[in-house]
């Protein structure tokens, strides 16, 4: 057996379970389609569970309501009189009776045989046998629907729920229910009696005023005391003339008609009130001020026209200058010098951008020299050690910094160009200084302490 038939023999293996399971599939979802198909209904209410109660109480209410309705039918019909076309039908009868005797002997010529007549009974021609069949018919139909309704009560429904109905009755709970309802069902045994004539409501207001009058209390009016107004003994004023007498008239005219108005008000009113009237410098003084306002009005409108006239004259200068001035201007066209001052605008903007290009490009070359935060925190901590140590040299010393810079300021100004040996003492110098200046600020701190301390023993003593 060689390789290539080992491989046929594999791949017809595969082949086959591929088959199958291409089959399974299909049968799979052949399946789920035809259960996908499939229409459910929903299944019909069972027979035991159908109830109509709502059904009931519509008929018995239909059913009442009809009755109801017929009732007050038949009531009205015997109220009402029998109204009957006696006169006119026996009118009638005789009118054919009259017409057969007419025609008869003519007929009895003819015939050998007269036909024998058939006489019509009595109780057939009576009216009230009539109406005696409709009462009856009428009983009937009512016997019939009385029959129908005891029928319709004692009847029940196709499905068997009488054992229901049985247990129902015999519930606690629909006993308790008839107990404590059933008032409702029992008739009322009060009827209100109404009265069908109408108040006379204007009769019984004005009754009701009355007695309102009477019963209401009476307050007592204040009354003013008199008193003498001695206006009346004053010398009359004489009016001064005016200039313009037709302008006055108006007013005159207008307080005249005042007055007379203002009489009938006067007279109107009560024996306690005194009467009030209008002086002459009152009259004087309203006048007075009528004419200010009409002054004041004037005025601002001679104002707002003066302004007016003012502007259009300035305006109307402006353009007569401004054209003088372009016909008598030697220089340069507006033009030229529009195109001057938009080159000037051009270069003082490229100025300004050349600066602010020079200011960017400061800004990152001071950020790119700049040392990094750890590079700067080193450093920080590198001054801090080597002032540190300066200090503690100082100290080991014997040196104080206000001695050291006191000695720096003495000597004054160091020469431009020093040895190292002058280098070396200078520091030494300044070492010794910086540790004096320590030592005595740590003497001064000591001294400070125990003064808080001594000032906080007396505050708690």
């Amino acid at each position: 057996m060689t390789l290539r038939d080992a491989q046929r023999r594999s791949q017809l293996l595969r082949s086959r379970v591929s088959q199958d399971l291409e089959k399974r599939l299909a049968e799979r979802r052949e399946a789920e389609e035809a259960e996908c198909q499939k229409q459910f209904r929903a299944a019909p209410v069972p027979a035991h569970v159908f109830l109509p109660l709502y059904q009931d109480i519509t008929e018995a209410h239909e059913r009442l309501r009809k009755a109801g309705l017929q009732q007050r039918k038949d009531f009205l019909l015997s109220m009402q009189r029998p109204f009957s076309f006696l006169q006119r039908e026996e009118k009638k009868k005789e009118e054919m009776k009259q017409q057969l005797q007419a025609s008869s002997p003519a007929s009895q010529k003819d015939d050998k045989k007269p036909a024998a007549k058939k006489t019509i009974p009595k109780a057939v021609q009576d009216p009230g046998v009539s109406e005696h069949l409709k009462e009856e018919e009428l009983y009937r139909k009512i016997r019939i629907q009385m029959r129908a309704a005891d029928m319709l009560k004692s009847s029940s429904a196709p499905i068997e729920i009488q054992p229901q109905r049985k247990d129902q009755e015999k519930s606690c709970g629909i006993r308790t229910r008839r107990k404590a309802l059933g008032f409702l069902e029992e008739k009322p045994s009060f009827q209100p009696r109404t009265n069908a004539q109408a108040p006379d409501f204007d009769r019984l207001y004005m009754a009701f005023q009355r007695k309102a009058l009477k019963t209401a209390e009476k307050k007592d009016v204040t009354r003013c005391q008199p008193f003498q107004l001695r206006t009346s003994n004053l010398p009359p004023r004489h009016s001064r003339k005016s200039l313009e007498p037709t302008q006055e008239q108006g007013p005159e005219r207008e307080a005249h008609v005042r007055r007379r108005q203002s009489f009938s008000g006067i007279l109107s009113l009560s024996a306690d009130t005194l009467p009030t009237y209008i002086t002459d410098a009152e009259r004087r003084r309203h006048a007075a001020i009528r004419n200010s306002l009409e002054e004041k009005k004037n005025r601002e409108k001679e104002n707002t026209e003066w302004m007016k006239q003012h502007r259009l004259k300035s305006q109307a200068l402006k353009k007569t200058v401004a054209t003088r001035a372009r016909s008598m201007d030697p220089h340069k066209s507006l033009k030229e010098v529009y195109r001057e001052k938009l080159k000037q605008h051009r270069q003082t903007d490229q100025q300004r951008m050349r600066e602010y290009r020079k200011e960017l490009q400061e800004m990152k070359t001071r950020v790119q020299v700049r040392p990094y935060l750890f590079e700067q925190v080193t450093q920080k901590n590198a001054k801090s050690e080597a002032e540190r140590r300066y200090r503690d040299t100082l100290q080991e010393v014997g040196l104080n910094e206000q001695f050291v810079r006191s000695k720096g300021e003495k000597a004054g100004e160091t020469p431009p160009f020093l040895s190292d040996e002058e280098d070396a003492e200078s520091s030494t110098h300044d070492t010794h200084r910086r540790t004096e200046s320590v030592r005595s600020s740590a003497e001064n701190q000591a001294v400070e302490e125990e003064e808080n301390a001594e000032t906080n023993q007396c505050k708690v003593c």
